[in-house]
C-alpha cells in the first residue's frame, strides 16, 4: 500500500529525476517509510512506500525484474500472491524478494495484460516495458485503489491522488467547472471526470496501454460476466457464503506487520472481528499473529454513538479494544487539514474516519480490516430499491414469499421517520385487489396519524426549503458504462439497483472517502467483502437470500449465527459511520462553519448561490437550530469552498 506517480514523455524528452521526486513526494502521507525514483529515457516512475510485505530493502520500489526489462510502481496488495508465486515457480520463475510486487512483475511477463484476471486483491500499478517503450497501467476490479491520469501534448502523467498534479512540473491546474457543478448538485462523481480540467479517473476494472503513438484504454472486468452457479437451497447458500467470507478475511491477514479492525458496532465490521478468533486458531503462512485490535470511535451523548454494540463484540471475541471519543474541539482543530486530504465535495463530514485512522497510526498500526462493500451488495441502506424487492410479488401465486418480502421492506421503512409505509401499503404496491383500495386506506390512515398521533408532514415540520436553488442544475452524467437496462433484465430490479450502487454510485464515493481518510495517515484498509469471489457469488444469489423474513443482509446474518452477539446479528438500525453534524454545527464547529460561509470567496462564488446559503446558515446559527439535514445540505458547499481556497480556485 503506497503512493505512486510518474510520467512518460511521449515526445522523447528525457525524464528528469528531480521532477519525478517532487511529483511523488506530494504523496508522502501515503508512503512515509521511504521513496524511490526510476528514470530511463522518456520514462519517470516514482514510489512512496508503506512497508507491509517484505519489510527489507529488497521490497523497495520502483522494482525491476531480473532482466531489467520491466519496472513497476505499485499501490495495493495482491492477497493470493503466495499461490501465484508457487504456480510461477513451477513454470521456472525465480524470486529474489518476499513481496507481492515481484509476483506482479513475473505474472505480467508470463501472461501479459491478462495477468490481472488471476489477481485477488486491490491495486493501481504502472509497468514500464523498456524493450517496447510501453507503459501498462491497471486498476483493480472495483476501483478500491485510486489512479488519476493526465494526457497532454507530448506527455502522459499519472498519480494516486488529484492533489499531486499541483506538483507536476509544467502543469497549471484549471478548475473543471462542469464536474464541480455536478458534485455540488448531486454529490457523486461522474465516471471519469475530476475537479481538475484534463485530469481523468481510470475507472475500476480498466487497463491502459500508453505508447508514443497512442493511448488505449479498455475494460477487462465486468462482474455480471463472471457470476457463478449457486446452490439450490438457502442453507447450502449460507454455508458457501460463510466459507467464501471466512477465506476472504483469511487471505487479508497476510501481513508482516500487525493488523487491526475499525469496529463500528454494525453488522459488517462486527462480522469481520468475530471471524478472527476462529481463523487465528489455524493461522497460515504469512498471516499476522497480532490481529486482535478493534478501534472504536465513540460520540458520547449523541444519537450516533454505537459503543454498546461494539463493546458486545469486543467482549465476545476478547479483542483488544481501543475506544476513543471524537471531541468537537479536535474536529475544529483539524477540519481544514481534513478538507485538503479528502479532496472532494460531499454532504458528509467524515472527519471521524480521518481521526480513527490517525488513532491507528498513533498505536503503530498500519493495516485495518474494514467492512466496506457489504451495504451496497447486501441492501444495507434504507433505499427505494427495497420496493423493487417485491416487484413481482403476488399474494395469490406466492403468498409466503410475497409476505416475507413485504415484511422485509416494512422492517426497514415501517419504523423510519421518513418514507413511512404500512405493511398494507407495501403489499398493495403489487397486488391488484389491494391496490384498488390503497388510496382510500391511505387517506384514512393519514387522517388517523394527524388527529390521534399528532404527526405532521415534512412541510409543517419546518423542512429545508430552497436548497435545490443553491447549486446550478446540470445535465445527466454517466456513473458507469454498463447497460443498466441489460443488468436489470439479467439480475431483476432489486439486484439491478444494488449492482448500480456497488459499481457506479454509492460505493465509488465510499471507497474514495475511506482511501483518503486512511492514507492521509499512512494506513492501509483491506476489505473482505470486496473479494471478487464473494462479490460475484452474492450477485448470483436469489433476491430472497439477500433480503427476506424481515431482514436485509439475510445471508450474512445466517452465516454469522453463533459467531456474532445476537444483539448485533439481529439489529435493524442502520447508522453508518457518520458524525453528529447537527451537534457540532450548533456547538464548537459553528463559528468555523460561519467564517467559511460569510467569507468573500464563498458569498461571491459563481458555482453556488452564496448569499442564499449565507442567509440560511445565519438564521440557523443564531438560533442554534441546525438539524442533520440542514448541516449536510450546507456542508457540501463549505467543503467545496475550502478545497477551492487551498488549490487557488477561490
Amino acid at each position: 500500500m503506497c503512493g505512486i506517480a510518474g510520467f512518460f514523455n511521449l515526445d522523447g524528452r528525457p525524464a528528469e529525476g528531480h521532477d519525478v521526486q517532487v511529483f511523488v513526494d506530494s504523496l508522502t502521507h501515503r508512503g512515509p517509510d521511504g521513496s524511490g525514483v526510476y528514470t530511463h529515457g522518456p520514462i519517470g516512475l516514482g514510489h512512496r512506500r508503506l512497508s507491509i510485505l517484505d519489510l527489507s530493502e529488497a521490497g523497495r520500489q520502483p522494482m525491476a525484474d531480473t532482466d531489467r526489462r520491466f519496472h513497476i510502481t505499485f499501490n495495493g496488495e495482491i492477497f493470493n500472491f503466495l499461490e501465484l508465486r508457487r504456480e510461477l515457480e513451477q513454470d521456472g520463475a525465480h524470486f529474489a524478494t518476499d513481496s507481492d510486487t515481484e509476483v506482479i512483475l513475473a505474472a505480467y511477463k508470463r501472461w501479459g495484460a491478462d495477468c490481472v484476471l488471476r489477481f485477488n486483491g486491490m491495486w493501481a500499478f504502472a509497468i514500464w516495458d523498456a524493450s517496447r517503450e510501453e507503459l501498462f497501467l491497471s486498476r483493480d476490479r472495483f476501483g478500491v485503489k485510486p489512479l488519476r491520469y493526465l494526457q497532454e501534448a507530448g506527455r502522459f502523467s499519472f498519480a494516486s491522488e488529484l492533489k499531486s498534479f499541483r506538483h507536476l512540473a509544467g502543469f497549471a491546474p484549471r478548475e473543471n467547472v462542469t464536474e464541480m457543478r455536478n458534485l455540488l448538485a448531486r454529490g457523486g462523481m461522474s465516471m471519469e471526470e475530476t475537479p481538475f480540467e484534463g485530469v481523468k479517473r481510470l475507472p475500476g476494472g480498466y487497463n491502459m496501454l500508453v505508447t508514443r503513438e497512442s493511448v488505449r484504454k479498455w475494460r477487462w472486468w465486468r462482474t455480471i460476466d463472471h457470476l457463478p452457479a449457486v446452490p439450490a437451497t438457502f442453507n447450502e447458500q449460507v454455508e458457501q457464503f460463510r466459507e467464501l467470507f471466512f477465506d476472504a478475511v483469511r487471505v487479508r491477514l497476510r501481513s508482516d506487520v500487525p493488523v487491526a479492525s475499525c469496529l463500528s458496532g454494525g453488522l459488517d465490521s462486527s462480522s469481520i472481528v468475530c471471524a478472527l478468533p476462529e481463523l487465528s486458531r489455524n493461522a497460515g503462512e504469512r498471516e499476522a499473529r497480532d490481529c486482535h485490535h478493534a478501534f472504536v470511535a465513540s460520540f458520547p451523548g449523541t444519537s450516533r454513538d454505537e459503543r454498546s454494540y461494539a463493546e458486545a463484540v469486543i467482549e465476545k471475541t476478547a479483542a483488544e479494544g481501543h475506544i476513543f471519543a471524537v471531541e468537537a474541539d479536535d474536529v475544529v482543530k483539524h477540519v481544514e487539514q481534513y478538507c485538503y486530504d479528502i479532496e472532494m465535495c460531499g454532504d458528509r463530514l467524515s472527519i471521524p474516519l480521518w481521526m480513527t485512522y490517525r488513532n491507528l497510526r498513533q498505536h503503530n498500526i498500519v493495516v485495518s480490516l474494514d467492512g466496506h462493500g457489504a451495504d451496497e451488495m447486501l441492501a444495507g441502506y434504507d433505499r427505494p430499491y427495497l420496493n423493487a424487492l417485491h416487484a413481482e410479488g403476488n399474494l395469490l401465486r406466492a403468498p409466503r414469499q410475497t409476505l416475507s418480502r413485504a415484511r422485509t421492506v416494512h422492517g426497514i421503512y415501517g419504523s423510519a421517520a421518513r418514507g413511512r409505509k404500512s405493511l398494507y401499503s407495501i403489499l398493495a404496491d403489487n397486488d391488484p385487489v389491494l391496490r384498488a383500495n390503497r388510496a382510500l386506506m391511505h387517506r384514512g390512515w393519514t387522517a388517523f396519524e394527524h388527529r390521534v398521533l399528532g404527526r405532521k408532514d415534512a412541510h409543517s415540520a419546518g423542512a429545508t426549503t430552497g436548497v435545490a436553488d443553491w447549486a446550478q442544475k446540470v445535465a445527466p452524467i454517466r456513473y458507469m458504462d454498463d447497460d443498466t437496462r441489460d443488468i436489470a433484465e439479467r439480475l431483476g430490479p432489486f439486484k439491478g439497483f444494488l449492482y448500480k450502487e456497488f459499481h457506479g454510485t454509492t460505493l465509488v464515493n465510499v471507497l474514495r472517502t475511506f482511501d483518503r481518510c486512511s492514507m492521509a495517515h499512512g494506513v492501509e484498509i483491506r476489505m473482505p467483502f470486496m473479494d471478487w469471489r464473494l462479490v460475484t457469488y452474492t450477485f448470483a444469489l436469489p433476491d430472497d437470500a439477500i433480503a427476506g423474513d424481515g431482514y436485509t443482509k439475510r445471508i450474512l446474518r445466517e452465516a454469522m449465527r453463533g459467531a456474532l452477539p445476537e444483539v448485533v446479528r439481529t439489529r435493524k438500525s442502520k447508522m453508518g459511520f457518520g458524525s453528529p453534524m447537527e451537534h457540532w454545527f450548533n456547538g464548537a464547529l459553528g463559528d468555523w462553519v460561519m467564517s467559511e460561509i460569510t467569507s468573500r470567496p464563498f458569498v461571491e462564488s459563481a458555482l453556488w448561490n452564496g448569499p442564499a446559503i449565507r442567509d440560511f446558515a445565519l438564521e440557523r446559527h443564531r438560533s442554534k437550530s441546525w438539524t442533520k439535514d440542514d448541516a449536510q445540505q450546507v456542508w457540501r458547499f463549505v467543503q467545496a469552498n475550502r478545497w477551492r481556497t487551498v488549490v487557488g480556485h477561490a
